[in-house]
């Protein structure tokens, strides 16, 4: 009877052995081959397995994963590993369960490895930010009078084209958990000024800076983003060389960074550079020519099931 009671015991701890194991079976997967930037604190990027179209969170990926090169993920349902079409990677400021809008990179799943880019989109129809937005900008002196007009040159870029009544928005953004930066960027005896535009929230209010704008010329600034650089900022602690304004801004970088709630840097973008453009050497005024933003696809990372 004893030996009998041992063995009905044992059978029972077999049983949910192999019962626990089938109900909580897992995978595991890592992300490697690293183009990303490192976020500031309080930022991080988060891994999405795409399964028809839901996203299932696989864990973050930390600075340090970027700095070793690898990010590895395990506790994964298998059967959503097994079943994801394809893979995302988002940029985060919470603990929510849900993605934000800024979806950074994505790939689709070619047998177990997907290629991820910041220009993609999958075969479930889920499109990166930068397939969602575009933009263009003019070259101008949208807040110089009339009168004033012949002593600048090539100090101004908006976004917006038209002249008098006929103005038309050149950003097509996309905003709800996102605002945008836009920056111009000078080189000058080898060195990078980084010069901030403001924060944009819509496409056709103006930004939130008209730190280069002189106060006589305020009243004449349109109803769009967009910066005429035509004097030192009264804040400034002597960080630009000599006779650097008004700034010609043929040649200078500029640059689109979407950005996160909470962040709000004055000095330095945030690092992702989603859309960027150089302005051509031989730039003229002209409010009706614009010029598109491209997306800047250097940004990559590759994801694979195990």
């Amino acid at each position: 009877m004893k030996r009998l009671l041992i063995l009905l015991f044992s059978g029972v701890i077999f049983w949910s052995c192999e019962e626990t194991e089938i109900i909580n079976e897992t995978g595991k997967m890592q992300v490697t081959d690293f183009n990303l930037p490192e976020l500031p604190e309080g930022y991080y990027y988060e891994g999405w397995l795409l399964v028809d179209g839901s996203y299932v969170s696989v864990g973050n990926i930390t600075n340090d994963s970027i700095s070793n090169g690898m990010a590895r993920f395990s506790e994964i349902e298998a059967k959503d590993l097994e079943t994801a079409q394809s893979f995302a990677i988002t940029v985060e400021t919470s603990g929510s369960a849900a993605p934000s809008n800024y979806v950074f990179l994505v790939g689709d799943f070619n047998g177990n490895t997907a290629s991820l880019s910041s220009s993609g989109e999958t075969a479930n129809g889920v499109l990166s930010l930068a397939n969602r937005i575009s933009a263009s900008y003019t070259v101008q002196n949208a807040s110089v009078p009339e009168d004033e007009s012949g002593n600048y040159g090539t100090n101004g870029l908006w976004f917006f084209k038209g002249t008098g009544t006929n103005l038309e928005p050149t950003l097509h953004l996309e905003y709800g958990d996102i605002k945008y930066q836009a920056w111009l960027i000078k080189t000058t005896n080898d060195l990078n000024y980084k010069l901030n535009m403001g924060v944009i929230e819509n496409d056709t209010i103006p930004d939130n800076s008209r730190m280069f704008i002189p106060s006589a010329f305020t009243s004449n600034v349109p109803d769009f983003p967009g910066e005429d650089f035509l004097q030192l900022p009264s804040n400034n602690s002597g960080s630009y060389p000599e006779n650097f304004f008004p700034v010609d801004v043929r040649g200078a970088k500029l640059i689109i960074t979407p950005i996160p709630s909470g962040f709000g840097s004055l000095e330095d973008p945030f690092p992702i550079y989603l859309l960027e453009a150089i302005v051509p050497s031989d730039a003229v005024k002209d409010p009706n020519l614009t010029r598109n933003l491209q997306v800047n696809t250097d940004y990559g990372a590759t994801a694979t099931k195990l």
